[in-house]
């Protein structure tokens, strides 16, 4: 019989072993998070813009630096995709790989936490960060999308719950086991399941009441499921990655159209590759999210 492992012992395998005071929570409440925890629980509030894999127009994605450039443009919300090492230690990477974002070579979960870093981001001196590094720099400034890139969710759940940041943090993964097994082990933790067909609500919401976003996109996002939706109550989430923020950085004529559409889902949760300017654009557009 496999032996439970309590926190303690997860949070020394999650990397948190040498962080101080972990009997209380590493990050406290400031006056910003206090405001964007207020507009995370009101399911018809103002418009949140999440930044794609941090702010990485300027920095690598899923780095520390580009968690500071989505804070300095203005994201309300960072999405970061995060794993779990081989000796299991949760760090930030997207892909299976760790070629395209460091030039190393191997899966990225079969590494250990002492080969990732050793290795650089692009362009960068920086080694993929952990998740305790990534969140302390978050921690207080920003809520956080958690993608699991990963099934291993013991560790990831330490990391945040060891921290103090479970009302900071919501978890993502299109796999609703993966996000049942995260409210098993902690039952407060905000989850975004994602629905991938338009009579899919049911089955993505199935074992997790209490959803805080429901990820759509505009195939999905049909009337119907929008009511649904919003009889739970919850967000809405939607992408503007590829063509509608193409449109956004060039002032294309039909920004204003593109971005009307996306709200029109009920969508009040944005994620861009940037923040700054969608952000504006919805502005100079006279857009809003829709009560």
């Amino acid at each position: 019989m496999r032996r439970r492992v309590g926190l303690v012992g997860l949070i020394a395998i999650a990397g948190l072993a040498a962080a101080p005071a972990l009997a209380d929570p590493v990050c406290g409440e400031t006056a910003a998070m206090s405001r964007l925890q207020t507009d995370l629980a009101q399911p018809r509030g103002v418009l949140l813009i999440a930044a794609h894999r941090a702010g990485h127009l300027d920095a690598p994605e899923n780095s520390l630096a580009a968690v500071d450039e989505a804070v300095r443009e203005g994201a309300d919300i960072v999405e970061l995709d995060v794993k779990v090492s081989a000796d299991g230690v949760p760090f930030l990477m997207h892909d299976r790989t760790v070629t395209r974002t460091t030039g190393g070579v191997g899966e990225a979960e079969s590494l250990t936490h002492g080969q990732l870093r050793d290795l650089r981001l692009a362009n960068s001196a920086e080694p993929p960060p952990t998740l305790v590094e990534a969140l302390r720099r978050t921690c207080g400034r920003v809520l956080v999308d958690l993608d699991m890139k990963t099934d291993r969710v013991a560790a990831v759940v330490a990391v945040v719950e060891g921290l103090g940041m479970t009302d900071q943090v919501v978890f993502f993964d299109s796999d609703g086991e993966v996000l049942r097994a995260v409210r098993r082990l902690l039952p407060r933790a905000h989850v975004m399941p994602r629905v991938d067909r338009p009579d899919g609500l049911g089955a993505a919401l199935a074992g997790l009441p209490d959803v805080a976003i429901v990820h759509g996109d505009p195939d999905t996002l049909t009337p119907d499921l929008r009511r649904g939706v919003r009889g739970l109550p919850a967000r809405i989430w939607v992408n503007s990655l590829g063509e509608v923020d193409h449109a956004v950085a060039s002032g294309a004529p039909d920004v204003c159209a593109r971005l009307e559409g996306l709200l029109g889902l009920d969508a009040n949760v944005i994620q861009t590759d940037r923040p700054r300017a969608l952000r504006r654009a919805v502005t100079d557009c006279g857009l809003s999210a829709r009560p």
